[in-house]
């Protein structure tokens, strides 16, 4: 028997399967922005001597590592919607999921950290790497490896994608550990009660059924 919150089976096991498939998509997006985000700028201004670069660099290795936790805990869930009886991978599925909400949320914090630093300096970190210090002069120098002019809208708007996909990824691993949370029946319940178990006394009670009988439906005399 396994509780699916009013729920069929086969209900509970879509809209598991759509959560883990949810969170795979969302954690492959966050690796390919994080990736992007290194080989385009953060690559070229990873000094350990500068606190804000260091910081960048903090970030997106958080990054990187909140969305391997969050694949494979969307793929923990797509197999648990397999094998619902299976007790360690219900558990596996509730601690990856836990895990992977207070990863993205942490990511979230420290991309929205990167980016207001990044307004506040003007993105002088971002130009450690060129010759020039000033942001005003954004020319194309042979010292400079990279295209000085796009760096910083590129940094940003890949910060701000990321920044996105980490808050759905930490809402639908909320919802995942929700759902793992069900099928363990663990108290305090997140909400609803799952599901409504009968129980029975240890001594049958003589006249139960009468009082039942008497409890649901009204005498008349």
């Amino acid at each position: 028997l396994c509780p699916t919150g009013g729920l069929s089976v086969g209900d509970f096991r879509k809209v598991l399967m759509k959560t883990g498939l949810v969170l795979v998509v969302l954690g492959h997006g966050s690796f390919i922005a994080a990736a992007l985000l290194h080989g385009t700028v953060l690559r070229y201004v990873a000094t350990p001597h500068d606190a804000v670069a260091l910081q960048y660099c903090v970030v997106n290795i958080l990054s990187v590592t909140s969305a391997i936790v969050v694949i494979t805990s969307g793929i923990a869930a797509i197999v648990l919607s397999r094998y619902l009886p299976n007790i360690p991978l219900r558990w596996t599925v509730f601690s990856s999921s836990v895990a992977c909400a207070l990863l993205s949320l942490t990511c979230a914090l420290g991309l929205l950290a990167s980016i207001a630093v990044t307004f506040a300096t003007q993105g002088r970190a971002l130009l450690a790497a060129c010759t020039f210090g000033s942001p005003e002069l954004l020319v194309l120098v042979p010292d400079c490896p990279f295209d000085p002019t796009r760096i910083y809208s590129s940094s940003l708007c890949l910060w701000g994608i990321a920044l996105v996909l980490c808050v759905a990824e930490s809402v639908f691993a909320v919802r995942c550990a929700q759902l793992a949370h069900q099928l363990l029946e663990l108290r305090p319940w997140w909400g609803k009660s799952s599901h409504h178990m009968m129980q029975e006394s240890p001594e049958p009670v003589e006249g139960r059924d009468l009082l039942s009988c008497a409890s649901s439906e009204p005498l008349t005399l």
